[in-house]
């Protein structure tokens, strides 16, 4: 099966393939030929993944099923900040999008003075899945997966959520984003020194991506 994933992300789409596995053909957005990126103005998680999934899904022009993500870190310290703006979360007015780095080290700034006990936070990531398909509804029913018609496309969603805390300093050298911050439950090491077959089996997404795979197999079999 052939996904469109609204992504330029490496690394994500690595995750990607990885977790769904060989039956599975999962393309970026730069295999569409002058493909723009949909805009990430929505106030959940759930809402930009919609629309990044209806977006990738009019570039496939309903030749594939759309997926996207949206995914981010809530620490509750901050009152689920950076949330739905994790990966703009040190971009200034009108500036560019800023670094893993940089974001990691406004984080830090933000906890400053916050004891270990204090610094709990999850990753969350919902996945849209947008097809033309009626056997997309079907299989999110099966599934047990929400589902709504948006437009002219009918999307269905899937959510995964992975507890922890953050550190006072980054560890690792692996993962990407707020990885060398994050430690999982259950775990001492950060999702950047974990590895990423060890990450891809507890995270967020590999969470959200198991009850995707679930869906589309059943969409699969449903025909």
């Amino acid at each position: 099966m052939r996904l469109l994933a609204a992504t330029r992300n490496r690394h994500k789409l690595g995750e990607l393939r990885a977790i769904l596995g060989a039956a599975f053909e999962v393309l970026g957005l730069d295999a569409v030929p002058e493909a723009t990126d949909a805009v990430e103005d929505q106030p959940t998680f759930a809402g930009n993944a919609a629309k990044k999934a209806v977006w990738a899904a009019h570039l496939a022009e309903g030749h594939w099923l759309a997926l996207a993500d949206d995914s981010g870190l809530e620490v509750d310290a901050l009152g689920g900040a950076p949330g739905v703006r994790s990966a703009r979360y040190a971009q200034e007015t009108g500036g560019t999008r800023p670094t893993d780095p940089q974001n990691n080290a406004k984080l830090l700034r933000a906890l400053a003075g916050v004891p270990a006990e204090k610094r709990t936070a999850r990753f969350q990531c919902v996945i849209a899945i947008a097809g033309a398909s009626p056997a997309l509804a079907t299989a999110a029913k099966q599934a047990g997966a929400r589902c709504a018609q948006v437009g002219e496309w009918t999307v269905a969603w899937c959510a995964g959520t992975c507890e922890g805390r953050i550190l006072f300093e980054p560890r690792g050298a692996g993962g990407f984003g707020y990885d060398p911050l994050f430690v999982p439950a259950g775990h001492d090491l950060t999702f950047a020194e974990l590895g990423e077959e060890v990450k891809n089996g507890i995270s967020h997404r590999a969470r959200a991506m198991a009850k995707t795979k679930t869906l589309l197999e059943a969409m699969g079999r449903a025909g």
